[in-house]
């Protein structure tokens, strides 16, 4: 998401907007948007119906999350692009935006290996100690 959050004006520019879902309760989610400086909503599917519907759900992991993914969702409210992503692997945000340009076709942006680096793992302790370690039932 931060990623997005970075390229949130490129993805304006070009007629684009975002706007996150997560499993996890709204106050979460916000907190989430809040700590991460996100200039765009996280909306709220605790009960985990937009997830299912998508066919996004992982009932495996942490009492069932969704998976990433990454929808460009025309006008006319038809899915022009879709990647239903990994933790290893997710589409890359300038395939994104060219895809949003027209410089790109669906099949022609890639995925890249995800790899966290020492920032993500000194945000993940500092969430588990200000928040706690829970599964997003809670």
């Amino acid at each position: 998401m931060a990623e997005y959050a970075s390229e949130y004006d490129a993805i304006c520019a070009v007629g684009g907007d975002v706007v996150a879902l997560s499993v996890d309760a709204r106050a979460r989610s916000e907190a989430v948007r809040a700590d991460l400086r996100l200039p765009f909503p996280i909306l709220s599917d605790s009960a985990r119906t937009v997830v299912r519907a998508w066919d996004l759900h992982n009932p495996k992991e942490m009492g069932g999350i969704a998976v990433p993914a990454v929808f460009v969702i025309g006008p006319d409210l038809r899915i022009r692009y879709r990647s239903i992503d990994t933790t290893r692997a997710r589409v890359r945000i300038d395939g994104v935006l060219g895809f949003l340009r027209g410089d790109a076709n669906g099949d022609s942006i890639a995925r890249a290996p995800v790899r966290a680096g020492l920032g993500d793992f000194a945000r993940a302790i500092a969430n588990v100690v200000r928040r706690g370690l829970r599964t997003p039932h809670e």
